[in-house]
Parts: C-alpha cells; structure tokens; sequence
C-alpha cells in the first residue's frame, strides 16, 4: 500500500494596519469616538474546503455634554469595499484575491451590509463630561478551496458610519449623524500542501510464471497557486531511488523486488532525493490551489516467488 506522510515548513506572517481618527459631534450635545476598527484573520489555509473565521471589532467612547441623561442606540453602518471587492463579494487584494465577508452577529449570520447595520444600546448618565465606552463586535468568514497563492493580503472598507438616529432604531444609512471611518481586513495564506493517495497501489492476482507485471495509482495534491513542490517516494527498506521489496506473510521469506517508476510503468525511476528547492529522482509540480492527480506507476520483473500475499509501505515526501 502506498501511505502518506507531509514534510515542510511553514513561516506565519502577520499584518497590522493601523489609523488614525477624529471625533465629531453626533447628536445635540453627545460627542462620540471609534478607536481599534479592525478584523484579523491571522494565518488561514484555503487549499481545504473547511475556511477560516475571525472576530473583529470596532470600540467606541461617548460623551455626554448635557446635564440630562441621555439614551439612544448607537449604530455601526458598513461601508465601501476596496477593489476588487464589490458590497455584494468583499476581496482582499495580494498575491492573488480572496474573497470573504464580515457578517453581523456569527460567520454564518446576518452579512453586514448598508442596510444591516449594527446596533448597540448606549445610556449616559446626566453631566457634563460623562461618558461610556464600549466595543461593537462583528464576525469574519473566509471560504475554503480558493486559489489564492500563499502571502499576505488586506481590504478596506471606507466610510464605515459611526451615528445613531434621533429615535430607536438603527434604520437607514441616510439617518445616520456622526462620523466615518476606515475599517481594515488583514490574513496571511500560509503555504500549506497536503497530499493523499487514492488507493492502494495494487499488481492484483497474478501467476508465479508472470514477468514485468505493473500497476498504478494516484496522488492526490493540492498546494496554493503558484507554489512550487517536488515528490519524492521511499520504499521502507531505506531505498532512495525508488527500489523496494514487498514481504510475504508468515514463515515465508521471499521477498519480491519492484521499482517505483513516473510517466509510465517504463519510465523514469521515481526515488526519493527530491527537497524543497530541487526534484532530484522525484516528481515536480506546481500549485493551483485545486487538488492535482498525479500517478506513480510500478513494476515488478518476475512474480516467480512463494504464493502468498506481498506488501510493502512507500513514504510519500511532498517538499516545498
């Protein structure tokens, strides 16, 4: 049978993005202030169908400069995306594009849009100076299986509404009095493969008179875009170019030589010495961040052994 193990090594980057902004006043004699506005994803692998989730935040301070107090709901309206991303399909721009979206109360929630706004309820004690602080929360979701190329990536969203109406509820957008402010995205695709095989690489039944018997599978292996790979196959007697040896069962001691070959049954020996940066005897590719079939062929030059059953385990390296 043919098992699977993944070798390589990840660097995790990270990306903040800050800002700076101003206070304005939002309602007869309340002033009220943003501060932090941002969403990390951190480090994600989109080569999988699971995606990646994130919380994000926005804090707020209020104050009141009346000697009455004062309650109201204070409201967060969404703003405009960065390009290429559109109020219907968010993208974050890097090495490629990867799209999410920001959503109100959970990753498989109400979608924050323009006419979804958050809302929190604020009260502010009678008194001039008086004031509350607080943070709104919201939720990030990026879909798996996307094909963007390891690297770090960021979006925008422009004149993100920090008001609230002259009665209770959040409302439209064009009753909003306060300010607008930038909301920053950030992730990091790291450069996660994975790989996997089909099946088991099988010669079938075959008569002990047989000579150059063959068979075949696949791997299965999915890489971001762009990033380079190189597969190197290792029979468990320690063989780097690709010759094992499958053992029977029991008392019986034959063992029946075979070679792991690419191409073809006939074609070039298929070995381990592949790394990171060179192929060496192994197989190359490229990631797409899709799955890629790749097939390893065998063959053995005589089944003239013992009748029995004969197996042996290859270790699949996947470098990059």
């Amino acid at each position: 049978m043919i098992r699977s193990v993944l070798r390589g090594c990840l660097i995790l980057l990270s990306l903040v993005v800050g800002n700076v902004l101003v206070s304005v006043s939002a309602h007869a004699s309340v002033v009220c202030s943003d501060s932090s506005p941002s969403i990390n994803f951190g480090s994600v692998n989109v080569t999988t169908s699971t995606g990646a989730s994130a919380t994000g935040s926005v804090g707020y301070t209020c104050t009141n400069y009346n000697n009455t107090a004062v309650s109201f709901d204070l409201c967060l309206g969404m703003g405009t995306p960065s390009y290429p991303g559109t109020a219907s399909q968010p993208e974050m721009q890097g090495s490629g594009t990867l799209k999410f979206n920001l959503y109100t109360n959970a990753p498989d929630g109400t979608i924050w849009t323009t006419t979804t706004p958050i809302s929190v309820p604020v009260s502010i004690a009678a008194g001039i100076g008086k004031s509350v602080s607080g943070t709104f929360t919201f939720y990030g979701y990026i879909p798996g299986s996307q094909t963007a190329a390891a690297g770090n990536y960021s979006a925008y969203f422009y004149n993100v509404l920090l008001g609230f109406m002259t009665g209770t509820q959040c409302g439209s957008l064009n009753g909003y009095s306060g300010l607008d402010f930038t909301l920053p995205v950030t992730a990091v695709v790291t450069n996660n493969c994975v790989v996997g095989a089909s099946s088991d690489l099988s010669f079938g039944s075959v008569s002990a008179t047989a000579k150059n018997v063959t068979g075949s599978n696949t791997l299965v292996v999915s890489c971001p875009s762009g990033t380079p790979y190189y597969i190197g196959l290792a029979p468990s007697n320690g063989s780097t170019t690709g010759a094992g040896v499958m053992a029977g069962t029991g008392s019986n001691t034959d063992k029946v030589p075979y070679q792991l070959r690419s191409g073809s049954a006939s074609g070039a020996v298929w070995g381990n010495t592949a790394t990171s940066t060179k192929v060496g005897n192994g197989v190359a590719g490229n990631g797409t961040g899709t799955s890629q079939s790749i097939t390893v062929y065998a063959s053995a030059a005589s089944a003239d052994y013992t009748p029995d059953t004969y197996t042996d385990t290859v270790t699949v390296d996947l470098n990059y």
